[in-house]
């Protein structure tokens, strides 16, 4: 039999929307339940040096002998408390990685009600190596909420976002019938991780302009 604890962090704004983000420890609670009570009476009367961009509830896994295990769930809520994305770090997988583009993309399905579609992309190849990470919306030239673990929020900057358009146009070898380039390679990616069948997207919709990319 397994156990989570809740870990509840506050991502604040340091120098307002679109600058660096840090993470403020909350608590660690034994109940989803008081995870979020808390969650709740910070929104109502929390006094933070700067803006909250968001909240997030961590499920760490313990084993029988009380240790971290695998198999990790990620919630992340509004600076107003409400419940925005459910990710299971079960439900994911790595796209591809250029050593000479400073991108990593990873796919993480969200199960919760919104059940919104995105793709993470980290500031470095190598995964464990990046200090930032992005969610990026596959359908629009959005950012979607939230950290990821220990990553800042990665908001990018003009050039790393013209950097991004011309990686997901690369050209790559995948032996899949209709995936010629990155961005193909991440739809799929996506459509092999996601249920039900019916929210799969299309291999051949657009790239969304990401150099409009908007919070």
């Amino acid at each position: 039999m397994g156990y989570y604890v809740y870990k509840l962090t506050a991502t604040l704004l340091l120098k307002g929307l679109g600058c660096d983000t840090v993470n403020h420890d909350l608590g660690v609670f034994t109940t989803i339940e008081k995870a979020e009570q808390v969650l709740q009476e910070y929104v109502k009367n929390g006094r933070f040096p700067c803006p909250v961009y968001c909240y997030s509830i961590e499920f760490l896994p313990l084993n029988d002998e009380m240790e971290f295990s695998s198999g990790r769930r990620l919630n992340i809520y509004s600076s107003n408390g409400e419940l925005q994305i459910s990710e299971m770090n079960c439900m994911s997988c790595s796209v591809d990685w250029d050593e000479s583009f400073p991108f990593h993309i990873r796919i993480v399905i969200d199960c919760g009600p919104n059940q919104k579609s995105y793709f993470l992309l980290f500031n470095h190849w190598c995964r464990k190596l990046a200090t930032k990470c992005a969610r990026i919306s596959f359908l629009k030239p959005k950012y979607e909420l939230g950290i990821f673990y220990n990553n800042s929020v990665w908001f990018l900057a003009a050039r790393e976002k013209e950097l991004l358009m011309e990686y997901l146009s690369a050209s790559i070898a995948m032996r899949s019938p209709g995936v010629n380039n990155r961005w193909q390679s991440a739809i799929w990616n996506f459509n092999n991780e996601v249920e039900p069948e019916t929210r799969r997207l299309a291999l051949d919709i657009p790239i969304p302009d990401y150099t409009k990319l908007e919070q």
